[in-house]
C-alpha cells in the first residue's frame, strides 16, 4: 500500500501561482492530515523534526496554510 503523501509548506506567494484546480488538491491534502501528534500512534512529532512537511492540523504550519489557501480561493472565480 503506497504511503500518503504529505503536503509541503508553500508560501503564498507559490501558491498564488498555482491554479484553481491545484489549490483545491492541495486544499485536499490539507485536509487529510491527522489531527495532531497526540492522538497519532507515532514515537517522534515529525512536524517538529521537518518543517517543510505538513503532519498535523494543530499545528501553527497548518492553519496558516490552510487560512492562505482559502484567502486566495476566495478571489478566484468559481464555476456553476
Amino acid at each position: 500500500m503506497p504511503k500518503r503523501v504529505k503536503p509541503n509548506v508553500i508560501s503564498f506567494e507559490d501558491l498564488e501561482k498555482l491554479n484553481t484546480k491545484q489549490l483545491l488538491g492541495y486544499l485536499r491534502k490539507l485536509h487529510k492530515c491527522e489531527e495532531s501528534f497526540e492522538l497519532s500512534d507515532l514515537d517522534k512529532n515529525p512536524d517538529i523534526e521537518n518543517e517543510s512537511i505538513i503532519h498535523f492540523k494543530n499545528t501553527d504550519k497548518w492553519k496558516f496554510t490552510h487560512q492562505n489557501v482559502k484567502t486566495i480561493l476566495k478571489k478566484r472565480e468559481h464555476v456553476n
